[in-house]
């Protein structure tokens, strides 16, 4: 065990470094977001949360309503339910609905990956209504599937009524709170890594987009993600818009590997939502990006088949079983950040397998969250020893 313990050493040795700059961390954590009700940061390899503020209040989500609804879409081309070059009747009820607006007509037919370009890029309600009732024969059926998926994506506190995030105001009581998509900042990080993590190339071939153009309809607008304009390395996702809502955006940034800080090329994920300014919900979102970037690396602490230390079944030493990590880890921190880890070794008994897991270790940050871990597997096999040992294995068992 002399050996797991100085790999364990090693591992704190480096990740433990003098708090000095804790006060100034501080400050600069409560500075980033002046501007949102709600926000949060997460970093798509390990899913960590970088950065929050009031991440599960409960707050309308307007028209990143439509990142369910694109998800949907994109599940329902890949089962093989629909096709993307599919034609979608434009009926009167879809290009009668309000707001922001793909100008579909009545009697248009429209392929649906058009669609899901309206929907995603200008930000069409009439878009997200058409992909609705096509794929789910209803708007009404459609937002049962999206209900559902938000309860099999964990996203906890997320109710829809409609898939474009428009208020639904009562026409027997005009004064009445109307009724609306529901989230929080966390459910819709929660929503975009899957879709990143899933269907990536499909997504960003859409929300990459600065503009956005369609000659056989004469359609030509911007991304409403003025983010894309300001920073090259961002790929998404989806603005959002009301007058409860407020100012709205779901936005992801690409990190390149480097020699520096980076060893993986990686993605954050950020929300903001309720800003009352579009200008301030985008300096919210540059300023959560920023401290992102600078303020955190993302390293291969661990790599695969890594020697960690070995360990004699009953202090046998032909039964040596060496320790090697089942997987790489990496884990993205801070350079004033103490790490702890935890340690796990079950009970090994002959006879033993190449790449059974023998324990685990977990790595933790200073509140206890945790932030990794990877399994401990056996490198060798030992299932073939001579008499004498036998002997001595009986001998320790009794």
């Amino acid at each position: 065990m002399t050996a797991l313990k100085s790999f364990i050493s090693k591992i704190l040795l480096i990740s433990i470094i003098l708090n000095v700059f804790t006060f100034n961390y501080c400050l600069a954590y409560d500075d980033v977001d002046k501007y949102s009700k709600g926000s949060i940061l997460i970093d798509q390899l390990t899913n960590r949360t970088l950065y929050e503020k009031n991440p599960d209040k409960k707050m309308p989500l307007a028209s990143l309503s439509k990142m369910m609804t694109f998800l949907i879409a994109i599940e329902s081309i890949e089962e093989g339910k629909v096709k993307e070059d599919d034609l979608v009747e434009i009926d009167k009820e879809i290009a009668k609905v309000r707001g922001s607006s793909y100008k579909l007509k009545e009697g248009e037919k429209v392929p649906l990956i058009e669609l899901m370009n309206g929907l995603m890029i200008v930000s069409g309600n009439d878009a997200a209504v058409a992909i609705a009732k096509y794929i789910g024969g209803s708007v009404d059926n459609f937002v049962d599937i999206m209900n559902k998926r938000t309860k099999e994506l964990g996203m906890k506190n997320t109710t829809f009524v409609n898939p474009n995030g428009l208020p639904i105001y009562s026409l027997k009581d005009p004064k009445r709170p109307p009724m609306e998509n529901i989230s929080t900042a966390r459910d819709i990080a929660i929503l975009a890594k899957y879709m990143f993590d899933n269907y990536e190339k499909q997504v960003i071939s859409i929300t990459d987009k600065e503009v956005y153009s369609y000659p056989k309809r004469g359609f030509c607008k911007n991304n409403t993600n003025v983010l894309l304009q300001l920073l090259p390395d961002v790929d998404g996702v989806k603005t959002g818009y009301t007058g409860n809502a407020g100012y709205c955006l779901c936005f992801s940034m690409k990190v390149h590997k480097d020699q520096e800080k980076n060893d993986v090329n990686n993605r954050l994920i950020g929300v903001v939502l309720g800003a009352n300014h579009k200008d301030k919900r985008t300096k919210s979102s540059l300023s959560i990006l920023k401290y992102g970037k600078e303020n955190f690396y993302t390293k291969n602490v661990v790599k695969k088949d890594e020697l960690i230390g070995k360990k004699y079944i009953y202090g046998i030493e032909e039964l040596e079983v060496c320790l090697k990590s089942g997987q790489d880890l990496y884990m993205i921190s801070r350079e004033d950040e103490d790490i702890k880890s935890e340690v796990t070794i079950k009970e090994i008994t002959y006879p033993v397998k190449k790449g059974e897991i023998l324990g685990i270790i977990k790595y933790y940050d200073s509140a206890g969250n945790e932030l990794g871990r990877l399994n401990i597997v056996s490198g060798n096999s030992i299932d073939n020893v001579s008499f004498k040992t036998k002997l001595k294995i009986l001998l320790n068992k009794q």
